[in-house]
């Protein structure tokens, strides 16, 4: 199994990758980890990369795909305001800069010869970010995402995994039940499709949850649920999130968006919100090692959120902790 570390190009990471990476190098060697799933945003000079850190890309997380996938102008404008904001919102204004976006990616990934991309088969909106409750079903948006997916590798010379993460969010991809892998595989013209099963983001469905080994019981039951369909497991994120106390005191707020009333003031709002329910923070407790004994992923990635490198360290050093009878021997002799 291979050990990534996730990094993207957002500024606040690459002032800690170092202007040609070297810092990013070193912490692999300082970790003991293999490498990277890289989440490329912006423009970038990607040739200052070292090729060989790179193990996977993430591919652009859009949240809101349903109707610019649609051409629908009129809901467009009413979700963002105005032209000017669609167009900084996704790099463009209709469905063919999403297409152009995703396959930029998929030439990211074959240049650094990426054994996987991910990609999140998910819709959400503003509206509902508080309340859970969509007006749509998880069988409409997996037949999105599979309808994205096809246009986008219609036209590619990746020829790697094409893996699908679940999310928490109601009337979405959440591995409730395998009814929406099937469908979602049944759909796709994509010769190599798989799943990346994000620990954090099985988390997020169960707002009981009250301490770490609570969570890993319920993850590993929600595992085993899967059944067979685990062999399709192919990666995984590795992180906690235990943040249903929050998630439930959010619900029954009556005006979460305050006097937010731009799609920019909103916008930062919901992103403050999920970044509340996500944390991304390390798992502690021993008994995460059992996810591995339910699964065989070829990858897992250690995905922490951090806003330096001493805390990135320690999140790491924490989780490495967790699993070192199990996968880190070596850091025993050091």
């Amino acid at each position: 199994m291979r050990f990534l570390l996730n990094i993207s190009t957002h500024a606040n990471d690459l002032a800690i990758a170092g202007e040609r990476w070297e810092h990013a190098v070193s912490l692999l060697d300082e970790t003991g980890f293999d490498g990277y799933e890289l989440y490329p945003v912006g423009d970038y000079e990607y040739d200052t990369i070292p090729e060989e850190i790179i193990g996977g890309i993430h591919l652009r997380f859009f949240v809101m795909l349903k109707q610019i996938w649609g051409n629908d102008r009129q809901q467009l404008l009413a979700m963002f305001d105005n032209e000017r904001n669609i167009e900084m919102y996704y790099g463009g204004t209709s469905r063919e800069t999403i297409v152009a976006c995703y396959r930029t990616q998929l030439e990211l990934a074959r240049r650094f010869n990426c054994p996987y991309v991910v990609f999140h088969p998910v819709h959400y909106e503003l509206d509902y970010i508080f309340n859970w409750d969509p007006p749509w079903s998880w069988e409409e948006m997996v037949d999105l995402s599979a309808d994205v997916v096809n246009e986008v590798v219609r036209d590619t010379a990746y020829d790697g995994w094409f893996l699908f993460e679940n999310l928490w969010w109601p009337g979405n991809f959440r591995l409730d039940d395998v009814r929406e892998i099937d469908r979602l595989f049944s759909k796709l013209d994509y010769h190599k499709p798989g799943l990346v099963l994000d620990t954090g983001h099985i988390l997020n469905k169960n707002q009981s949850l009250k301490n770490e080994k609570e969570a890993i019981d319920y993850l590993l039951d929600e595992v085993d649920r899967l059944g067979e369909y685990r062999n399709l497991v192919k990666a995984v994120h590795l992180c906690k999130n235990l943040s249903g106390e929050y998630v439930t005191a959010s619900m029954k707020q009556k005006s979460p968006f305050g006097e937010a009333k731009t799609f920019h003031e909103r916008f930062a709002v919901a992103s403050r919100h999920v970044r509340q329910i996500d944390v991304h923070d390390a798992f502690d407790h021993s008994s995460i090692s059992g996810l591995f004994e339910s699964i065989e992923p070829e990858t897992t990635v250690f995905e922490f959120s951090f806003s330096s490198r001493e805390e990135w360290v320690d999140k790491i050093r924490r989780q490495k902790k967790s699993l070192e009878k199990m996968f880190f021997p070596r850091e025993q002799k050091r």
